[in-house]
C-alpha cells in the first residue's frame, strides 16, 4: 500500500490543455506494407489502402476483411462517394481509379481517370455532385475531373511549385496542400 501511495504521488501531472491518453476500439490488422488511406463508406464498413497494392474492405462490427482488391500498382488515396456509390483511389502510376465496390464487378476497375504525369496522394469526391472529383498529385497539378467524360480532366489548377500532398474542396472551392509547404485556395466553374 505505501509504494502505491508513494507512486500515486510521484505521477507527472497532465499538464492544461492535454486531453486524456485513449487506446483503440479495434486494430484491423491484414495490410502488408503502409496503410496510406482509409475511408468509412457507412457507419460499420471501413475502406483501406496500402503501398502492397490492395484495397480492402473491412466490416467494423464483424472485425473482417470482406473483400480485398489487388492493383498492380502501389495506392496512395482512398475516397468514397454517397452520392454516386463508387470508390476512387490513386495511386504510384499516376492514375486515378474507380472502383464500384457492389457485387462481384467490385473486383474490377469501373474507370480509369488519366491526366497526371507522377504519383496521385490525394482524392475527394464533390459533397454536391455524383460525378465529380478532384485529385492532387506529385506533378504540382490539381485535377478536377466528371466521370461522366473519364477521357479528359475539366480543369487543371497549376498553382503549385513542387508536389501537391491533399486536396479537399466545399462548394466551387478547392483547397491544396503542398511540399512547397503553400496552401492555396482556388475557385473553378
Amino acid at each position: 500500500k505505501q509504494w502505491y501511495q508513494r507512486r500515486v504521488r510521484g505521477k507527472k501531472k497532465r499538464k492544461e490543455g492535454e486531453g486524456a491518453l485513449r487506446t483503440p476500439l479495434l486494430t484491423l490488422g491484414g495490410h502488408s506494407q503502409a496503410v496510406t488511406g482509409c475511408c468509412w463508406m457507412d457507419n460499420s464498413q471501413v475502406v483501406t489502402v496500402s503501398m502492397d497494392m490492395s484495397v480492402k474492405f473491412w466490416d467494423t462490427q464483424m472485425l473482417t476483411c470482406t473483400k480485398t482488391i489487388a492493383i498492380a500498382t502501389a495506392l496512395q488515396s482512398v475516397a468514397w462517394s454517397d452520392k454516386s456509390r463508387l470508390l476512387a483511389t490513386g495511386a504510384s502510376d499516376r492514375y486515378v481509379r474507380l472502383f464500384d465496390p457492389r457485387g462481384a464487378s467490385g473486383t474490377l476497375v469501373h474507370c480509369t481517370l488519366i491526366g497526371h504525369s507522377l504519383w496521385v496522394p490525394s482524392v475527394t469526391w464533390s459533397k454536391d455532385s455524383e460525378y465529380e472529383l478532384i485529385s492532387g498529385s506529385y506533378d504540382t497539378s490539381v485535377l478536377l475531373w466528371d466521370t461522366r467524360n473519364p477521357k479528359s480532366f475539366l480543369q487543371r489548377i497549376s498553382s503549385h511549385e513542387d508536389k501537391v500532398l491533399a486536396v479537399a474542396w466545399e462548394r466551387d472551392q478547392i483547397l491544396s496542400g503542398g511540399a512547397d509547404n503553400k496552401v492555396h485556395l482556388s475557385a473553378f466553374k
